[in-house]
């Protein structure tokens, strides 16, 4: 049986290799692809993200990724003005784990019916709630 100090040291490790970017999808997704250790050491994590805005849901939601894996929800009070499907932005936030009521409540957000019916598929999925976004340039 592994003491709880060696598996946080593990988790700890893997998160450092995530957040040195060693996959293709955001460190989101390879945490999420990594399985439930690498999934509680990244929670409540500070990460940048540089990723393709792959859907704006609404004003307050869109998401990030490759075209290859699941998507990266990204959340915050009006974060998405301006972005398009396609455009490259650097997301800096938190990472915690996507309950709708929580984050609507923790951080004032009130999502609309389009965001409503998509935010739903990621319920207890990870997610970045954006304290910055920066469209980079192509």
């Amino acid at each position: 049986m592994k003491s709880k100090a060696s598996v946080l040291m593990a988790g700890a490790a893997m998160v450092a290799g995530l957040l040195a970017g060693c996959g293709e999808g955001t460190v989101v997704e390879e945490a999420q692809e990594a399985g439930p250790t690498a999934e509680a050491a990244i929670l409540g994590a500070t990460v940048t993200v540089q990723s393709e805005v792959q859907e704006v849901v609404g004003p307050n939601a869109f998401t990030v990724g490759d075209d290859l894996e699941e998507d990266t929800l990204v959340l915050g009070k009006g974060i998405s003005e301006g972005l398009e499907e396609g455009n490259k932005v650097q997301v800096t936030g938190t990472v915690r784990s996507f309950i709708k009521a929580d984050v609507e409540k923790d951080y004032g957000i009130d999502f609309n019916d389009d965001e409503d019916t998509f935010v739903v598929e990621y319920e207890q999925d990870l997610a970045v709630v954006a304290d910055q976004v920066q469209e980079l340039p192509d």
